[in-house]
């Protein structure tokens, strides 16, 4: 994906519906692309189950879009939609298939549901991969356009993705293989629960149930597992990129208090800490020209 930034002095009436869309959530903003900022506080983020039934996860998309609209008097001009892979970006074709999220998506021409619902042409509605536009809203943030960078996003999956030199392209490291299977089968919501249960017997329904919990030696051997396990990943995939830095994003970054010095005193990349503001992934998606 080789990128254009536009002119900062660049000034345009359009309004971009932006809308980032994760295993357990969707937030959505309508930007203004001539300053890059947010339209008439139009902005929404909101819970979604990924494991529902079609029309259940569309009615949710829909609820939280539908919200961001009523603020916006005008007629978007683009939609930009950060989703997760596998997915056809350029035709907008979901083909999710046993990854634990959007299974009742699969094949599902969602563009198309898009310009339907949201009556606008099918030309100015684009997709990008989750990591990636993770990863350009960073860039942004830190203004880091000129610098080598790996984002890596912790959450439901393992998300990762590579910028260098005005190109920025998903690496799809999730599914690469490790240790004895794949890279998010460790890395991941599932993985550090699966750990936990098989270490201790106990069974948590996400991430944060386990912080809550208090069980300080559960919680340290659990975000243990996970620097130890990322930093072999690290090793293994992201040290040949040679980047400068890597940023680590995601629900579980969060988190990152329990397991980033652990990490960092086993990865020699400085690794940076997201923002954590959906509004940076919104003003990434916005500010370059495809």
């Amino acid at each position: 994906m080789n990128l254009t930034l536009y002119p900062k002095y660049m000034m345009t009436k359009k309004r971009t519906l932006c809308i980032d869309i994760g295993g357990t959530h969707i937030a959505a903003a309508v930007i203004d692309e001539g300053t890059i900022s947010l339209y008439n506080n139009a902005q929404v983020h909101a819970v979604v189950d990924s494991n529902a039934g079609r029309e259940a996860i569309l009615k949710q998309w829909d609820d939280a879009i539908a919200a961001v609209l009523q603020k916006c008097k005008f007629a978007i001009d683009n939609i930009v939609i950060s989703i997760p892979g596998p997915f056809d970006y350029d035709n907008g074709i979901c083909l999710m298939d046993g990854m634990h999220k959007y299974q009742s998506l699969l094949h599902m021409d969602v563009k198309s549901w898009f310009a339907h619902m949201y009556s606008i042409d099918v030309q100015c509605i684009h997709f990008y991969n989750d990591a990636v536009a993770f990863l350009l809203g960073e860039l942004y943030f830190s203004q880091l356009f000129d610098k080598k960078v790996v984002g890596l996003t912790l959450g439901t999956g393992l998300g990762s993705a590579f910028y260098n030199s005005n190109n920025a392209v998903d690496l799809n490291y999730g599914s690469a293989k490790f240790r004895d299977g794949i890279a998010e089968d460790y890395i991941s919501t599932r993985g550090i629960l699966d750990f936990v249960e098989q270490r201790y017997q106990i069974k948590y329904t996400n991430v944060k149930a386990i912080v809550d919990d208090n069980l300080e030696v559960v919680c340290s051997e659990a975000f243990s597992y996970l620097a130890d396990s990322l930093a072999d990943f690290i090793h293994q995939y992201i040290d040949k990129l040679e980047p400068d830095t890597i940023i680590i994003g995601g629900s579980i970054a969060k988190a990152h208090a329990l397991f980033l010095n652990r990490l960092q005193q086993k990865v020699k990349i400085p690794i940076k800490v997201a923002s954590m503001d959906d509004f940076n992934i919104f003003c990434g998606m916005t500010s370059i020209n495809i």
